[in-house]
């Protein structure tokens, strides 16, 4: 009994409210900044491209003018591809690629390149370490409010997929100039606008040396949610649409 009521109590402090269709959170404990995700995992996949992992991610920030409100002010979408995993299970990558999108055939051709060895590529990138997985940031959508702060929001995407992993996306995927790119460790492949960043190697740029705290220093309008709605609404498809 005691359990429920415990249970029921959370809910009231900790809902969900919609205002003409925008989510807007709602908790009566502080108000953090945070990235919420959803994600598909096939245990056993049938087709070549279930070695691709979609991620959806929401960047949950305080409201400047709700006390108690949180809104959506960032979203982006990040496809992880297990190259582990596809190759202990007999998959070629290059395959696993090709099977999913125009954007993961690009990113094959441009840094794996059907027929050169995983450790040409990777000597020609100047990295000494083993990419086991590729986290490809393809969608993005950024409210004005967080300008500033789209370093820590890469960093702490990229730090989803740590160790040996590398992140990818294309040049113009945000509006960061080509010098904070680079704090972030990003470097661009030859001949290609994509960058690629290898996870394993420390970076100029690092959210836990950033002496700003968006849990205090952070408050985005309300407004924000209905532009990243919006914006993510003209972008492409995920996988996550067809659901």
């Amino acid at each position: 009994m005691l359990r429920q009521r415990v249970r029921r109590s959370r809910v009231v402090l900790s809902g969900l409210i919609v205002n003409d269709g925008v989510p807007v959170y709602n908790s009566q404990e502080r108000d953090l900044m945070k990235i919420e995700l959803r994600s598909i995992f096939y245990s056993k996949p049938v087709d070549p491209d279930g070695y691709l992992r979609p991620h959806e991610l929401s960047v949950v920030c305080q409201s400047s003018e709700s006390e108690n409100g949180e809104v959506v002010a960032a979203r982006l979408a990040v496809d992880y591809l297990d190259i582990s995993r596809a190759e202990d299970e007999g998959r070629n990558v290059w395959e696993v690629c090709d099977a999913d999108s125009q954007g993961w055939h690009s990113v094959c051709s441009a840094i794996l390149e059907p027929t050169a060895p995983f450790a040409e590529y990777r000597k020609e990138l100047g990295i000494n370490h083993p990419v086991f997985g590729m986290a490809f940031i393809h969608r993005v959508a950024i409210h004005s409010s967080l300008r500033d702060w789209q370093q820590m929001i890469i960093d702490s995407v990229s730090k989803l997929f740590s160790g040996e992993t590398a992140t990818v996306m294309w040049r113009g995927t945000t509006d960061m100039t080509d010098q904070e790119l680079a704090s972030l460790g990003f470097r661009i492949v030859a001949g290609e606008d994509l960058l690629f960043r290898p996870n394993v190697l420390r970076s100029e740029y690092e959210t836990v040396n950033d002496d700003r705290d968006p849990n205090f220093d952070l408050k985005v309008p309300q407004e924000a949610a209905e532009y990243v709605q919006r914006e993510w609404e003209n972008a492409e498809q995920t996988d996550f649409d067809v659901y």
